[in-house]
């Protein structure tokens, strides 16, 4: 029996005993009530037109889904323990073989006291706009956020998170998130041998993430930073992570926009990325999405003077948006890319000599998707 496939039954076992556990002197009517169940699914079929991306190929694939469930029992009014598994399927990605078919997404206990909670185990990460909901299909217009930012990875910290809410003067409100311990982060490399997968480990991870919502146009701004130590089979050493967000409404307007940096040693890194969403509502169940995301990315030669920072990726996408009912959601997705990260090895340098470095072109692929989305 495979790794995975072990992974995949003790989280699942372990997610479905925190839901189902009793509580000493607790009747089973009563553990029902302190018992919440919410679950989401993101189901679609997807096509390339020349090179495969995100696990969508040249010939289309509909293997291609996330679903969650979520258990959350009160233990007293202030403490809860939850539970999150998924199963995410990625069609023709790399990234397939190493995620399980089941995995434990988040399993924490949470306490509450006045302005403060406290989460204690495999918590979310707080970490920009869309982090807690980048699988939850019937709250962002498109299927996944743009991964330019978001990566496949930092999606939960195995640590603990410290929060605070305040209201401020004036309508300002005020959040402050503290958080330290690990996560993992999982990257496909082109080398010269082809694509290469790489998982690496983070620890002593620590950072946090401040909020200011505003009274005007539903506005909310965001800064997060982090630093943490990175280990792969390719080295380790230290990375450090900041990103600024920012979100508003106005009429039937909502936009939303994140850039930001990672550098670090062991190997030397510098990526800078960003994203730009504008949803347009037409109507009570209909509305437009577009968006704009980039990599930049610094290569390093031999000779440090022949470093540069190139275009890794570029990428713009349209989405119609459909609201079938108030829980269900079907999308229709075309997408555009160019740059050097796909689901195949296409060539970065075209030549290099000890004092240059020549670019090769960069590469260029579309796609569509089709998807539904439901929640409950």
């Amino acid at each position: 029996m495979s790794h995975h496939r072990l992974v995949s039954r003790a989280g699942l076992g372990l997610a479905l005993g925190l839901m189902a556990a009793p509580v000493s002197g607790v009747s089973a009517q009563e553990v029902l009530e302190r018992l919440e169940l919410h679950g989401a699914l993101n189901a679609g079929y997807g096509r390339a037109d020349s090179i495969g991306v995100f696990g969508i190929p040249q010939k289309g694939t509909s293997d291609y889904r996330v679903f969650t469930l979520q258990g959350r029992f009160a233990l007293t009014p202030k403490d809860h323990i939850v539970a999150q598994v998924f199963n995410r399927r990625l069609g023709a990605s790399p990234l397939a073989g190493a995620i399980a078919d089941v995995t434990m997404q988040w399993a924490y206990w949470q306490h509450k006291e006045g302005d403060f909670t406290v989460k204690v185990g495999r918590n979310p990460l707080p970490r920009g706009l869309l982090n807690e909901v980048r699988y939850i299909g019937t709250v962002i217009p498109f299927f996944r956020p743009p991964t330019e930012l978001q990566l496949e990875a930092f999606d939960a910290i195995d640590g603990a998170v410290v929060s605070y809410r305040h209201e401020l003067p004036f309508g300002i409100g005020f959040e402050q998130h503290a958080f330290a311990g690990g996560s993992e982060n999982r990257t496909v490399a082109s080398t010269a041998q082809g694509q290469q997968l790489r998982i690496a480990r983070t620890e002593n991870m620590f950072g946090g993430q401040s909020y200011l919502t505003l009274p005007v146009a539903n506005a909310k701004l965001g800064l997060y930073g982090a630093r943490y130590g990175f280990i792969q089979t390719t080295g380790r050493g230290y990375r450090s992570n900041v990103m600024g967000s920012a979100e508003a409404t106005v009429s039937i307007f909502k936009l939303q926009t994140e850039h930001g940096r990672i550098t670090g040693y062991g190997p030397v890194n510098d990526n800078r990325s960003g994203y730009t969403w504008l949803t347009t509502r037409l109507h009570d169940r209909f509305a437009i999405a577009g968006q704009h995301a980039y990599t930049i990315r610094k290569l390093y030669a031999t000779n440090p003077a022949a470093n540069r920072m190139y275009m890794d990726t570029r990428t713009a996408g349209v989405a119609g948006v459909f609201s079938l009912t108030g829980s269900t959601v079907l999308k229709l997705e075309h997408h555009w890319r160019e740059g050097y990260a796909f689901d195949t090895s296409v060539p970065v340098i075209r030549s290099q000599t000890p004092t240059s470095v020549v670019m090769a072109p960069a590469s260029k692929t579309r796609y569509i998707l089709a998807s539904v989305a439901a929640s409950f």
